[in-house]
């Protein structure tokens, strides 16, 4: 059973209240939830919505139609009919109206002057169309208790309960529903499982400049940092945020900065520092779409090609993108691993989509994780920093031994870190790097396959896309065809034999992506050849879901 409800109406309605309601009452009792928030850059008015799809079994992504929609203003009412499925209904007031006749047949009217009697909070509607959508579902009225939250006084809690308790009582009709209670699942959305991922993987410090949809990292890590012992830094911009992410990296403690493309943007030559000073410097860019301003609270793949070539010159980096919101948090806590080990800037490259969705996971296993810091614990008074031999590893920061001299400086450096500008030197310094790149390639982790083991058509994703797609890859099989999909969470670098076992003979290769440039069709293009057959795209500031693949699948 899989059902999605729509909450839609303007910015400080209580949309997200509402959602957080929901989300709550519906995973603890047991189904499996995916939420998304679609909302526009105003603190008030404006289209907003939030979709919610659950179901008895994993949500891989969100539909595009509802259910059950709850309207709170006239304009949400009068979008809603476009938005519904054949069968759903629309939750509305009774003091809102329609014109069309048709929707009128799909409408419960909640009347206002009965709500007001039983309640005075200011949220009794949607407070009340939550009972109405448990009731639906097939819940027992003990859900409503969902509805009271600890940090909210006795009285408020106790008024949004009579509304729900109200809205429970309307409806008598209910879907029968088998749940197997969830014990071992927890509720997290994408900026949170970074979050979560960096605090794992012994995160001692974190300087952003807040920026949608990058924000929620922040936030999380602050509402944490006394209990977590970390230091979270809001700079006064971009650049101050990653130059003292580099400096606390450079003094051994794990370091992070995170932004969307506008602020990394800014960032880009102090990626260089990093790069050159062997600085190993994490970096979560969360995607939105660009140039400039653009949609700042919307979404896209776009930043790739800029990600993998930013800042000036040569050097060895790393690009990884989680497909899920449970693999931010394990993709996260191998960055740091991977940028100790290599001492390379790692770019974690997530998106509104990912970062602002929540979700239904397991809970993470932590027992397995292992923080490696490749640090060289003994005395060297005649210390080569940057060993032009060493690949990886071998890293000592000042204060770690009182005889060690470690110097980090802008400029190419000798084996000690001392500027020069030697031929030799230089070509040594850059071979160092070229070398790194092939041991990082033989590292990252080989894409996802799934799908048809018979497949005539392949599909290749990367990134967040993988919930549609999967979805979308399950649906079309189940309709006859035969075909099966490649999911990258490591997007760069590439090695140059990673799709050989895969391109069979007579094989449609189809690349999908949140772009409009083919941004990662172009790299796996230039590092192994393949040629695609055709290319899926999207870049609307929305994100796939199954049907938009089907039928861009067909065409």
């Amino acid at each position: 059973m899989k059902k999605t409800i729509m909450i839609a109406g303007a910015a400080g309605e209580g949309i997200n209240t509402s959602e957080l309601f929901l989300e709550r009452m519906l995973k603890r009792e047991g189904f499996f939830v995916l939420s998304y928030k679609n909302y526009m850059s105003r603190v008030r008015g404006g289209f907003n919505y939030a979709t919610i799809t659950l179901g008895t079994e994993m949500v891989n992504s969100c539909e595009d139609r509802a259910d059950i929609i709850i309207a709170l203003n006239q304009e949400a009412l009068d979008k809603s009919p476009m938005m519904l499925k054949k069968e759903g209904f629309i939750l509305a007031s009774d003091q809102l109206k329609t014109d069309a006749v048709e929707a009128h047949k799909s409408i419960l009217w909640i009347e206002q002057e009965p709500l007001k009697a039983v309640s005075s909070s200011k949220n009794a509607f949607s407070m009340c169309a939550i009972g109405v959508v448990l009731k639906k579902l097939g819940l027992e009225q003990e859900a409503l208790k969902g509805m009271t939250l600890k940090k909210w006084s006795e009285e408020v809690n106790q008024t949004n309960l009579a509304a729900g308790t109200y809205g429970f009582s309307l409806l008598e009709s209910q879907i029968k529903t088998e749940i197997t209670h969830q014990k071992e699942t927890i509720l997290v959305n994408g900026n949170q499982a970074v979050a979560l991922g960096a605090m794992a993987s012994g995160l001692g410090f974190y300087s952003a400049y807040p920026m949608a949809p990058s924000t929620g990292i922040i936030t999380y890590l602050a509402a944490h940092e006394r209990e977590m012992g970390l230091i979270v830094e809001q700079a006064e911009d971009e650049i101050a945020a990653i130059m003292a992410a580099i400096g606390a990296a450079s003094n051994g403690v794990r370091a992070m900065t995170g932004t969307s493309g506008g602020g990394f943007a800014l960032m880009v030559e102090a990626l260089g520092f990093a790069a050159v000073s062997e600085v190993p410097l994490v970096v979560c860019n969360v995607q939105r779409p660009g140039p400039a301003t653009g949609l700042p609270t919307r979404t896209e793949q776009a930043d790739l090609s800029f990600v993998v070539t930013a800042s000036q010159g040569e050097f060895a980096r790393i690009v990884l993108a989680p497909l899920t919101v449970e693999d931010a948090f394990y993709t996260t806590f191998r960055a740091f691993n991977l940028a100790e080990k290599y001492q390379v800037p790692v770019i974690i490259l997530t998106d509104q989509l990912l970062a602002d969705s929540t979700q239904t996971i397991s809970k993470f296993k932590t027992s397995g994780l292992k923080i490696e810091r490749y640090l060289m614990e003994e005395v060297q008074t005649h210390y080569k920093r940057y060993d032009f031999d060493q690949t990886f590893g071998g890293r000592k920061y000042p204060g770690l031994d009182d005889q060690t001299l470690v110097m980090t400086d802008s400029h190419v450096h000798d084996e000690y870190g001392n500027e020069t500008e030697d031929e030799q030197m230089t070509i040594k310094l850059k071979h160092k790097f070229i070398r790194r790149i092939e041991g990082i390639k033989n590292e990252l982790n080989a894409p996802i396959f799934y799908g048809s083991e018979s497949y005539k058509t392949l599909l290749i994703c990367w990134g967040s896309t993988f919930g549609a797609l999967k979805d979308a890859v399950n649906a079309l099989n189940d309709q006859g065809e035969s075909v099966a999909m490649l999911a990258f969470s490591d997007v760069f670098p590439i090695k140059e034999d990673v799709l050989k076992v895969y391109l069979k003979e007579n094989v449609n290769v189809i690349n999908v992506e949140g772009n409009a440039f083919n941004q990662f069709g172009k790299i796996l293009r230039m590092e192994t050849g393949v040629t695609f057959t055709k290319s899926i795209n999207k870049y609307d500031g929305r994100p796939f879901n199954a049907s938009y693949i089907i039928e861009a699948y067909r065409k």
